[in-house]
């Protein structure tokens, strides 16, 4: 079970390098976070998808993908919209039955073990039938990170049943759902305090399975999951990345405002789980 982004170099220090495709790359940041991939050994020279038309290059990149000319797709300084619309594109063949997802990984020092947190950058609304593409999509992350018995927390802000509050229902349906499910544990409503706390839980009086040792963390809708991501990686003394998953090909998204260790740990997180 890799439970830090410093086993994760380890581990991905063991795979081959890997041929990664960039959409439209422009902007320093990126590349110098393709230059120090490179140079970990992590990956070869990147091949650069450029065109006056980011539509063009998108589809260029995955049509890549589709024929393996390059094995994992990064979105350069494009709309993500672009991308993914390129990604889902039937034409080229690498979308899947699923949804596409994206789920951030972060490590706080007080933390035991790597905390999965989605959706908090491609759904709006979650569906039961995305909510099942949200979930499956962070179990194989899991799986690929070592984890082979994920604990799911479907969090709200109360762990009763409230008709005022809706995700406490949808928490509710969804737990019912998968309750012959042996491969996962999985609770909800769940609150985040809970989730990440098992003091937290016996000081409400709540038994759960999955309190302190929460892997995933299924936010109400993508503005909570997001603020929730940003907050803890903005205080600092918390590690971070992300992908996107779903289709057959990992995507990752690099932001300005991420540190070159972010960087670094979402094109790891793509590398891992594009190895699988």
């Amino acid at each position: 079970m890799i439970r830090s982004f410093e086993e994760l170099y380890q581990h991905i220090s063991l795979i081959e390098p890997i041929s990664i495709g960039v959409v439209n790359p422009k902007q320093d940041y990126i590349f110098s976070a393709l230059k120090e991939a490179e140079k970990l050994g992590w990956i070869t020279p990147p091949v650069i998808f450029e065109d006056d038309n980011d539509i063009q290059a998108a589809n260029l990149a995955v049509q890549a993908i589709s024929e393996k000319k390059v094995q994992l797709l990064m979105k350069g300084d494009v709309d993500t919209a672009t991308i993914l619309k390129a990604v889902l594109n039937p034409e080229f063949g690498i979308r899947t039955n699923r949804r596409l997802s994206h789920i951030a990984v972060v490590k706080p020092t007080s933390y035991d073990r790597l905390m999965l947190m989605t959706d908090g950058g491609v759904n709006p609304i979650l569906t039961p039938q995305i909510l099942d593409s949200v979930i499956q999509n962070a179990v194989d992350l899991a799986n690929i990170l070592g984890i082979t018995h994920p604990h799911i927390a479907i969090l709200s802000l109360i762990e009763k049943v409230n008709p005022k509050i809706p995700e406490t229902i949808i928490a509710d349906e969804t737990v019912k759902r998968y309750k012959n499910d042996k491969s996962i544990t999985i609770e909800g409503p769940v609150a985040l305090d809970v989730a990440i706390s098992q003091k937290a839980a016996e000081r409400k009086g709540i038994h759960s399975k999955i309190a302190g040792k929460t892997d995933i963390f299924i936010g109400p809708n993508i503005t909570t999951t997001n603020f929730v991501v940003k907050s803890l990686m903005g205080l600092g003394e918390v590690q971070g990345g992300g992908i996107i998953l779903g289709a057959k090909s990992p995507v990752i998204l690099l932001s300005r405002s991420d540190t070159m260790e972010a960087r670094l740990n979402s094109i790891a997180l793509g590398i891992c789980a594009n190895v699988g």
